[in-house]
């Protein structure tokens, strides 16, 4: 899930993705229309609060801000833990996290910087809306700035937490794939829900309007803080394509957690493997642009010359999938199982993947074979039963019947 974005784009249909801007922050839903955020929590911003709520915040920033200027020292640093607190975010400036709680930390975290962006918006408009006579009573505007300078350089190693934690996943071997797997999407989704964040707040005060008593220094300030919000885009893009490839290469070795299988039902790999490619479908245009170029510089080549490079990894990882499926039926000790095992999998697999427009082709070649699937578990469950009606239709045959059905 993503905060933020506000702008909309239509996923591409196939092909080249290099025309994805590095900043969208909109998404791609199956079977329904673009919608700019998978997030699933929009809290309101300070343009959309109601007037009383919208001056109740511009004092409340205007007393931290006061207190800022009269404080030195350690004051300073206490003064921005408090207003940090007051956000749920007191927690940012520990060394590091337990990566079970990385959902609400991230969520708490994203909460606290769409909070900080709707207090520059609140204050900036305050300063739109003065006049001379009441503009020398106001603190600096270089004052504000260096305040929530101070506090988002309080928020960002948040940003070193999650990338150590990616690298914490990717050496814990490969026996536990599945487990591992589970994990590091989680982490994928809180660098996605992360750099969403950043980019959405950078975009979004970029188009603020600037006071005309203090032009220069709100559009200095505003340059500054967008600039600071977009410092780490580009260490968050190369953290999310070391994630996917970490997740890529893991399915592909996932033979040992495919090893045994005894039970016909859906597989712990086919679902983990469709949790991630619906994850890539769900954050399709920001993940394109940064497959695109990893593609472009040589660390990702695509399989599929002929389809966007996401594209084109997500069908490889469909495909591998298919493999380890096949390849789990001669874990079964009898092949009614195993095809039962295909059938119920392959299945599970077109459910939750044919609605994806890039799937269109391979959906309908699994649905083939779900078909040979099912006619094969009909002749190896009941061919030797119906083969005595064919061969014998005397009386005998129930004999016979005992003898296949073991009575």
């Amino acid at each position: 899930m993503e905060v933020g974005g506000e702008s909309s784009a239509v996923r591409p249909a196939g092909g080249d993705s290099s025309s994805c801007s590095g900043t969208h922050s909109s998404t791609y839903t199956p079977g329904a229309s673009p919608v700019s955020s998978s997030c699933g929590f929009h809290p309101p911003g300070a343009s959309e609060l109601d007037e009383e709520a919208r001056a109740k915040k511009l004092g409340h920033v205007r007393g931290l801000l006061e207190e800022f200027c009269s404080h030195a020292g350690a004051n300073v640093e206490a003064l921005i833990e408090r207003w940090l607190s007051e956000m749920d975010a007191a927690w940012v400036h520990l060394a590091g996290h337990d990566s079970r709680q990385l959902p609400q930390l991230t969520r708490s975290w994203i909460l606290a910087l769409r909070d900080i962006k709707d207090s520059i918006f609140a204050y900036i408009d305050g300063l739109c809306g003065e006049d001379d006579s009441t503009s020398h009573s106001q603190p600096a505007l270089s004052e504000f700035s260096r305040f929530v300078e101070s506090t988002i350089l309080k928020m960002l190693p948040f940003v070193d937490v999650i990338v150590a934690l990616n690298n914490t996943v990717a050496s814990s071997g490969s026996e536990h794939i599945v487990a591992a797997a589970a994990e590091t999407q989680t982490k994928l989704q809180a660098l996605i829900q992360v750099r969403d964040a950043l980019s959405t707040a950078s975009e979004e005060i970029q188009f603020w309007p600037h006071s005309s008593l203090y032009y220069q220094e709100s559009t200095r300030m505003v340059d500054d803080m967008s600039d600071l919000l977009s410092s780490q885009l580009g260490k968050l893009d190369k953290a999310i394509w070391d994630t996917v490839d970490e997740i890529r290469n893991g399915i592909m070795d996932a033979s040992r957690a495919a090893a045994a299988c005894l039970s016909p039902d859906i597989h712990e790999l086919t679902r983990s493997v469709i949790s991630c490619i619906k994850l890539l479908d769900t954050n399709y245009v920001l993940l394109s642009r940064i497959a695109y170029e990893a593609a472009r510089h040589g660390t990702f080549v695509p399989e599929i010359k002929n389809k966007a490079p996401l594209t084109s990894l997500i069908i490889e990882m469909f495909s591998c999938l298919e493999g380890k499926l096949v390849a789990m039926l001669q874990s079964f000790q009898h092949d009614s199982l195993g095809f039962l095992f295909l059938i119920n999998n392959s299945h599970f697999v077109w459910q939750q993947l044919h609605p994806m427009f890039d799937l269109e082709f391979p959906m309908a070649v699994l649905n083939r074979r779900i078909a040979d699937y099912i006619q094969s578990y009909l002749q190896v469950s009941w061919g030797p039963v119906l083969s005595c009606l064919y061969n014998d239709p005397r009386p005998l045959r129930l004999g016979r019947y005992r003898v296949c059905l073991h009575l």
